[in-house]
Parts: C-alpha cells; sequence; structure tokens
C-alpha cells in the first residue's frame, strides 16, 4: 500500500511541475511572417510580399496600433498596398532602403485576429535571403522582431529566437522551385 501512495505522489506532483516548467519558459511574443501566397519571388521582378500578423502583443494581449518594417538598399522599389482600418506610409532610409509603416486608424487589429500587410516590391537583383527587421506596436508596448534567425540550437543561441527576423528566399529567373519563407 505505501508503494502505491509513492507511486500516486509522484504522479500527482507531474502536473504541478509541467506548469512550473512553462511558467519559466518564457513565451515568444509574436511572429511576423512573410507570405507570396504561391508566387516566387523572383530576382528583379517585381511581385507582392505580405507580412502576416497572427495576433497582437503578448503577454498583456492588446492590440495592434501599428507596424513597421524596413527593407534594405537592395530593394528597388517598395510600396504598400491600401488595408482597410489602416494608413500607411513608405520613406527612404538613411542608407538607401525602405521604411514602410501602418497607424490604425480605429482600434487597431485585435489580440484574436490575424492580419495581412501586402506590399507591392521588385525584388532584390540577386537571389539570396533577405531579413525584413519589423516593429510590432501595441499603444506603448513593442514586439521588435530583428533577432538572428537560428536554424538549431548552438552554444551561444538557443532555438527559436525570441523575435526572429521575419525572412524571404529571392530566387533567380532559373530556379523552378518555390521559395522558402521563414519568420
Amino acid at each position: 500500500m505505501a508503494r502505491a501512495q509513492r507511486a500516486f505522489s509522484r504522479l500527482a506532483a507531474l502536473p504541478l511541475a509541467a506548469a512550473a516548467l512553462l511558467v519559466a519558459v518564457p513565451a515568444a511574443g509574436s511572429h511576423g511572417t512573410l507570405n507570396l501566397y504561391g508566387k516566387n519571388a523572383i530576382a528583379g521582378k517585381r511581385g507582392t510580399l505580405t507580412l502576416t500578423i497572427p495576433h497582437g502583443c503578448l503577454p498583456d494581449a492588446t492590440p495592434t496600433t501599428k507596424m513597421v518594417m524596413t527593407l534594405g538598399s537592395v530593394w528597388p522599389a517598395a510600396k504598400p498596398v491600401a488595408v482597410d482600418g489602416w494608413e500607411s506610409s513608405v520613406a527612404r532610409t538613411p542608407g538607401g532602403g525602405w521604411q514602410i509603416t501602418w497607424n490604425a486608424t480605429a482600434g487597431g487589429l485585435p489580440n484574436a485576429d490575424s492580419g495581412d500587410f501586402p506590399i507591392s516590391v521588385r525584388w532584390p537583383k540577386r537571389p539570396g535571403t533577405y531579413n525584413t527587421p519589423t516593429a510590432q506596436y501595441c499603444g506603448t508596448q513593442l514586439m521588435d522582431w530583428k533577432d538572428p534567425f537560428n536554424a538549431a540550437a548552438d552554444g551561444d543561441r538557443s532555438y527559436p529566437a525570441t523575435y526572429p527576423v521575419p525572412r524571404v528566399r529571392v530566387r533567380s529567373a532559373r530556379s523552378g522551385s518555390p521559395s522558402g519563407l521563414a519568420g
């Protein structure tokens, strides 16, 4: 009987240990992803790059009120596409890149909703994987997605990054395979 009680006590402690582990592990705030919706990003050509926001800012679950994405100087052209409930602007950065900003006009993107922010672009002239540092604002709270994307854990970094930078793979015109995306 004592053996059965010890086994039961150990089993009863498992949910508490699991709950403690969940509290101790910091949750990733938000992860913006880049979508091409089935179209390839071909070097030097025109296309649409869509930033998808899956929810508001954690841990407070507040709505998204502003988005800012930066494209480097290798991007020849970028123009935000109109999104209902948002005002957008585009400006050149001091380094010759693009800063695209969306500001909510009424209430923002609720925490439980996802939203798409499309950008009409001319893809960089050279194939490669390009980072698009992005900042999500929920009122005064900032979720700054600029952490290097880690393919795997190593001695210096754990996987995944807390705020991984959204990335897009631009293919050469000769490549026929779909573009790989990460965010």
